[in-house]
């Protein structure tokens, strides 16, 4: 489904993934869980082209969920994967973050593994930085949610991707949920600077991609993070 204008959105099996199609450039931010990489080739295909299309993953934070199917992607398309220093030494390790409830996150630390991708094949971006799609789409350090956490924004067409930093589960914008939050207080602050750019699009990790709020719906959860 087209959000805006060259943006294009998946719901995988627990989380969105979603394309920008700017020929030669094809960019994926997040990959979803392990074993997506069929149904985002889909897609792509839908759309025209062929996997080794493909140019460019960015990557939010380093959850299962969101490079489960990372190394598949790039193993097939051989795409430049971005990420910051945190995710890629964890990503390297095929590792999650911390940022769960203390059982679970043990569950995870000694069970659940995803493919992993040296670190060199890892392009590390910073915050501040900014990279060459959608009109020059900036980088964002928004931890919070987890420690290793970025979003990109795209001032020339409004459209925010948040990864786990927003979410709309409830059919209105939120901030990351408390119990699976690694830092609540900087997890606040991220989601005001991202709000501070007024998006006209949401594209966020879980939760249909918010396009139509308004300036009022935005400056409510501004000042409701203001004041908490």
């Amino acid at each position: 489904m087209e959000i805006a204008p060259n943006v294009y959105w998946l719901e995988t099996s627990s989380s969105n993934v979603y394309l920008i199609v700017e020929p030669p450039n094809i960019v994926l931010v997040d990959t979803g869980m392990p074993k997506q990489d069929k149904a985002i080739f889909e897609l792509l295909g839908n759309l025209g082209y062929q996997p080794t299309d493909l140019t460019h993953i960015l990557v939010t934070h380093a959850d299962i969920d969101h490079v489960g199917s990372l190394a598949a992607l790039h193993k097939t398309s051989d795409a430049q994967i971005h990420a910051g220093a945190a995710s890629a030494q964890l990503i390297a390790r095929g590792k999650s973050p911390k940022h769960m409830p203390v059982i679970m996150q043990w569950v995870i630390d000694t069970f659940i593994k995803y493919g992993a991708v040296a670190q060199e094949k890892i392009a590390v971006f910073k915050d501040g930085e900014t990279l060459p799609f959608l009109g020059g789409l900036q980088v964002l350090a928004t931890p919070g949610h987890t420690l290793d956490h970025f979003s990109f924004f795209s001032p020339t067409a409004g459209v925010l991707f948040a990864g786990d930093a927003l979410n709309t589960r409830d059919g209105r914008i939120n901030l990351t949920p408390p119990r699976i939050t690694a830092d609540k207080t900087a997890a606040r602050h991220s989601g005001i600077r991202l709000l501070e750019r007024s998006p006209a699009v949401i594209a966020c990790g879980h939760g249909t991609p918010s396009t139509n709020h308004t300036a009022d719906d935005l400056m409510h959860v501004f000042n409701t993070l203001r004041q908490e």
